[in-house]
Protein backbone atom coordinates (compact mmCIF):
# COMPACT_ATOMS: atom_id res chain seq x y z
CA UNK A 1 0.00 0.00 0.00
CA UNK A 2 1.40 3.19 -1.09
CA UNK A 3 -0.06 5.14 1.83
CA UNK A 4 0.75 8.86 0.88
CA UNK A 5 -0.93 8.28 -2.15
CA UNK A 6 -4.01 6.53 -0.23
CA UNK A 7 -3.85 9.40 2.24
CA UNK A 8 -3.89 11.72 -0.48
CA UNK A 9 -6.50 10.65 -2.66
CA UNK A 10 -8.60 8.07 -0.93
CA UNK A 11 -11.61 8.93 1.77
CA UNK A 12 -9.31 8.23 4.62
CA UNK A 13 -8.29 12.07 5.64
CA UNK A 14 -11.76 12.79 4.86
CA UNK A 15 -13.02 10.25 7.50
CA UNK A 16 -10.32 11.34 9.68
CA UNK A 17 -11.73 15.17 9.67
CA UNK A 18 -15.35 13.87 10.04
CA UNK A 19 -14.48 12.07 12.87
CA UNK A 20 -12.43 15.20 14.66
CA UNK A 21 -15.36 17.13 13.53
CA UNK A 22 -17.65 15.10 15.55
CA UNK A 23 -16.10 14.63 18.87
CA UNK A 24 -15.92 18.64 18.74
CA UNK A 25 -19.65 18.64 17.82
CA UNK A 26 -20.45 16.54 20.84
CA UNK A 27 -18.18 18.31 23.32
CA UNK A 28 -20.15 22.19 22.08
CA UNK A 29 -23.53 20.04 22.70
CA UNK A 30 -22.72 18.45 26.02
CA UNK A 31 -20.22 20.68 27.13
CA UNK A 32 -18.02 17.79 27.99
CA UNK A 33 -14.13 18.70 27.34
CA UNK A 34 -12.74 15.95 27.42
CA UNK A 35 -14.19 14.62 24.04
CA UNK A 36 -12.35 17.96 22.64
CA UNK A 37 -9.48 16.30 23.95
CA UNK A 38 -9.63 13.68 21.92
CA UNK A 39 -9.86 15.79 18.50
CA UNK A 40 -6.49 18.08 20.02
CA UNK A 41 -4.99 14.87 20.95
CA UNK A 42 -5.50 13.72 17.10
CA UNK A 43 -4.50 17.01 15.96
CA UNK A 44 -1.44 17.53 18.26
CA UNK A 45 -0.51 13.91 16.12
CA UNK A 46 -0.75 15.45 13.00
CA UNK A 47 0.67 18.51 13.99
CA UNK A 48 4.18 16.19 14.76
CA UNK A 49 3.52 14.40 11.60
CA UNK A 50 1.12 14.41 9.10
CA UNK A 51 1.33 10.84 8.61
CA UNK A 52 0.25 10.50 11.96
CA UNK A 53 -3.71 9.72 11.36
CA UNK A 54 -4.87 6.56 12.83
CA UNK A 55 -8.59 6.85 11.48
CA UNK A 56 -7.77 7.76 8.36
CA UNK A 57 -4.56 4.72 7.87
CA UNK A 58 -7.33 2.30 9.11
CA UNK A 59 -9.75 3.54 6.61
CA UNK A 60 -7.22 3.44 3.76
CA UNK A 61 -6.58 -0.13 4.69
CA UNK A 62 -9.98 -0.66 3.99
CA UNK A 63 -11.42 1.18 1.45
CA UNK A 64 -8.34 1.05 -1.08
CA UNK A 65 -8.03 4.37 -3.49
CA UNK A 66 -9.54 3.15 -6.97
CA UNK A 67 -7.13 5.14 -9.08
CA UNK A 68 -9.50 7.59 -10.27
CA UNK A 69 -9.35 10.99 -9.08
CA UNK A 70 -9.54 14.56 -10.30
CA UNK A 71 -7.55 17.73 -9.49
CA UNK A 72 -10.21 18.96 -7.02
CA UNK A 73 -9.67 15.70 -5.00
CA UNK A 74 -6.57 16.64 -3.73
CA UNK A 75 -6.52 16.81 0.10
CA UNK A 76 -3.22 15.42 1.07
CA UNK A 77 -0.45 17.66 1.44
CA UNK A 78 2.49 17.00 4.14
CA UNK A 79 3.65 20.81 4.54
CA UNK A 80 0.01 22.58 4.64
CA UNK A 81 -1.43 19.65 6.61
CA UNK A 82 1.62 20.36 9.24
CA UNK A 83 1.14 23.65 9.19
CA UNK A 84 -2.79 23.83 9.38
CA UNK A 85 -3.01 20.96 12.52
CA UNK A 86 0.18 23.25 14.15
CA UNK A 87 -2.25 26.33 13.77
CA UNK A 88 -5.38 24.22 14.80
CA UNK A 89 -3.62 22.71 17.62
CA UNK A 90 -3.41 26.40 18.99
CA UNK A 91 -6.39 27.31 18.57
CA UNK A 92 -7.83 24.56 20.14
CA UNK A 93 -5.37 25.00 23.31
CA UNK A 94 -6.42 28.85 23.33
CA UNK A 95 -10.33 27.66 23.74
CA UNK A 96 -9.40 24.20 25.70
CA UNK A 97 -7.62 26.94 28.57
CA UNK A 98 -10.25 29.13 28.53
CA UNK A 99 -12.57 26.24 29.51
CA UNK A 100 -10.08 25.16 32.46
CA UNK A 101 -9.83 28.62 33.66
CA UNK A 102 -13.43 29.21 33.81
CA UNK A 103 -14.53 30.95 31.21
CA UNK A 104 -16.05 28.06 29.23
CA UNK A 105 -18.71 30.06 27.45
CA UNK A 106 -15.67 31.55 25.29
CA UNK A 107 -13.94 28.42 25.14
CA UNK A 108 -16.64 26.71 23.56
CA UNK A 109 -17.29 29.54 21.46
CA UNK A 110 -13.41 29.70 19.64
CA UNK A 111 -13.47 25.58 19.85
CA UNK A 112 -16.60 26.17 16.88
CA UNK A 113 -13.83 27.83 14.91
CA UNK A 114 -11.65 24.36 14.10
CA UNK A 115 -14.90 22.31 14.31
CA UNK A 116 -16.64 24.63 11.18
CA UNK A 117 -13.13 23.73 9.49
CA UNK A 118 -12.93 20.01 10.09
CA UNK A 119 -16.71 19.79 8.76
CA UNK A 120 -15.98 22.03 5.52
CA UNK A 121 -12.51 20.27 4.64
CA UNK A 122 -14.00 16.98 3.93
CA UNK A 123 -17.21 18.26 2.55
CA UNK A 124 -16.96 21.60 0.89
CA UNK A 125 -12.78 21.29 0.06
CA UNK A 126 -11.90 24.22 2.20
CA UNK A 127 -9.80 24.43 5.08
CA UNK A 128 -9.68 27.19 6.89
CA UNK A 129 -6.07 26.03 8.83
CA UNK A 130 -4.69 25.14 5.62
CA UNK A 131 -5.72 28.56 4.04
CA UNK A 132 -3.92 30.29 6.92
CA UNK A 133 -1.42 28.72 6.66
CA UNK A 134 -0.47 28.92 2.41
CA UNK A 135 -1.25 33.04 3.39
CA UNK A 136 0.70 33.67 6.11
CA UNK A 137 3.53 31.09 4.51
CA UNK A 138 3.55 33.24 1.13
CA UNK A 139 3.28 36.32 3.15
CA UNK A 140 6.81 35.85 4.77
CA UNK A 141 8.53 34.04 1.83
CA UNK A 142 7.39 37.97 0.12
CA UNK A 143 9.33 39.89 3.09
CA UNK A 144 12.00 37.48 2.40
CA UNK A 145 11.70 36.06 6.11
CA UNK A 146 11.44 32.53 4.65
CA UNK A 147 13.00 30.72 1.89
CA UNK A 148 11.17 28.28 -0.16
CA UNK A 149 11.35 24.89 0.03
CA UNK A 150 13.50 23.04 -3.20
CA UNK A 151 10.07 22.56 -5.50
CA UNK A 152 9.48 26.49 -5.27
CA UNK A 153 5.60 25.61 -5.64
CA UNK A 154 3.23 28.21 -4.28
CA UNK A 155 -0.35 28.61 -4.05
CA UNK A 156 -0.50 32.04 -3.72
CA UNK A 157 1.15 34.44 -6.13
CA UNK A 158 4.18 36.71 -4.46
CA UNK A 159 5.87 37.69 -7.42
CA UNK A 160 7.07 41.63 -8.25
CA UNK A 161 4.30 43.15 -10.40
CA UNK A 162 4.80 42.20 -14.33
CA UNK A 163 6.19 38.82 -13.94
CA UNK A 164 5.54 37.56 -17.25
CA UNK A 165 3.36 34.83 -16.10
CA UNK A 166 0.65 37.05 -14.90
CA UNK A 167 -2.07 38.20 -17.34
CA UNK A 168 -2.02 42.53 -17.54
CA UNK A 169 -5.27 44.26 -17.47
CA UNK A 170 -5.31 45.89 -20.65
CA UNK A 171 -4.33 49.98 -20.18
CA UNK A 172 -7.96 51.92 -20.15
CA UNK A 173 -7.36 53.25 -23.98
CA UNK A 174 -7.61 49.00 -25.26
CA UNK A 175 -10.80 48.51 -22.98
Amino acid sequence: MDTDRELQFGPGMRVQRLAEASFLVAALFTQDVRLALVTFTLTMLQALSPRWVPIALVVASIVRFSGQHHVGDLYFDLRGIRGACVISVVVQGLGLALVATGYPRVGFIILTVPTASFLMAPTLGFCAGCWFYVLGRDWMASRGWLRRASDELRDVTVDEEGSGHQPQLPAAAQR
